[in-house]
């Protein structure tokens, strides 16, 4: 799938769940599954920051167990937010820098996402898809089954 990507405007005051959306909607996905942002490019590692879906909070005792195992490892803590909380212009972006956008936790669709530049505010709407390349993946691939 390297040969397949998006290019996506988006503005600093919009959130990661706004490019979650955008991105989702450029590979005709259904919205149906959960998401996260890995910020390391590595899928859960506790090197970094991870964006969530909203309802992928494992909730208190998630998070304490999280907080135990990471401090059993002689790592941090791992931070956490949600990505409707995250605005764009807060992660402090270098144009070139790549991190992950990893959808559907059971089939782990993931997408190399690479910061060009912020959006600017002309009067159009963003996010918005304005280039792309190669045809998008099927998100159900049919699969033959296997006669017994």
């Amino acid at each position: 799938m390297k040969h397949v990507w998006r290019k996506i405007e988006i503005l600093g005051r919009q959130t990661l769940d706004d490019l979650h959306m955008t991105i989702k909607e450029a590979f005709n996905f259904d919205a149906d599954h959960l998401y996260s942002f890995f910020m390391s490019g590595k899928a859960w590692d506790d090197s970094d920051f991870e964006y969530y879906h909203p309802e992928a909070d494992g909730g208190p005792l998630e998070n304490k167990m999280r907080t135990i195992f990471s401090l059993i490892r002689g790592s941090h803590p791992e931070r956490r937010l949600p990505a409707t909380t995250v605005r764009i212009e807060s992660l402090n972006l270098k144009p070139k820098q790549k991190f992950l956008y990893l959808f559907d936790y059971g089939d782990e669709w993931r997408f190399e996402v690479e910061f060009l530049k912020e959006g600017s505010s002309e009067k159009t709407l963003y996010p918005r898809i304005i280039d792309s390349r190669g045809e998008a993946p099927q998100q159900y691939p049919d699969y033959e089954e296997e006669e017994s």
